[in-house]
């Protein structure tokens, strides 16, 4: 029996609709997120993402990544604000973006944001793999981004960019909206400020 019915079942519809409103509210606040483009010139798709939060710098890890991220990885990548590319003896189709939301501060700014630490990873390729520190706007642009870089709070916006390394294109379009964990992670980009 669901607790819904339960509620119900004891007569108390007033309790019922708001434990209702309640999971609906827990529904809609879910991260989402999208991204495309190429990686070494490989197409990528991801629609799974997750945050961490280092809030002494006021900085952000977001881990988008191909398949779903189970309640494990989620929990280890908190904590430490690294996923790990290989999965199951696979490498997954993922990209890592560290950086400062709001230059150090609280409130995030897209003009703030001068720097990312960015990682890729591609499962069908070994060349999708790469580690940079990519710059604005030369790199990238950060299209819209709105939220307050404290635990709890929430990060909204949309990066794109691109650059070309060896003849190998990378391109990316991030959209992301996600809730910042109020666990602290372990490590994160210094912003300073």
């Amino acid at each position: 029996m669901n607790l819904a019915a339960t509620i119900v079942d004891r007569k108390r519809p007033g309790l019922a609709a708001l434990c209702l409103l309640a999971l609906a509210t827990g529904a809609n606040a879910q991260d989402k997120c999208s991204g495309t483009g190429v990686l070494a010139g490989e197409k990528f798709s991801v629609t799974h993402c997750a945050a961490a939060i280092y809030p002494d710098d006021h900085s952000v890890t977001l881990w988008f990544n191909e398949r779903p991220i189970t309640p494990q990885e989620l929990g280890a990548f908190r904590m430490s604000a690294y996923p790990g590319t290989v999965k199951d003896g696979k490498e997954r189709t993922m990209l890592l973006l560290a950086f400062c939301p709001g230059g150090g501060k609280e409130a995030a700014a897209a003009g703030s944001i001068r720097k990312i630490d960015f990682g890729t990873s591609h499962a069908n390729s070994p060349l999708g793999g790469a580690q940079w520190v990519i710059e604005a706007p030369k790199d990238f642009k950060v299209e819209r981004i709105a939220g307050d870089v404290k635990p709890g709070g929430r990060l909204a916006g949309r990066i794109t960019g691109g650059r070309s390394v060896d003849g190998r294109a990378f391109a990316w379009d991030l959209v992301f909206d996600v809730q910042l964990p109020t666990q602290e992670a372990a490590s994160g980009v210094a912003c300073g400020t």
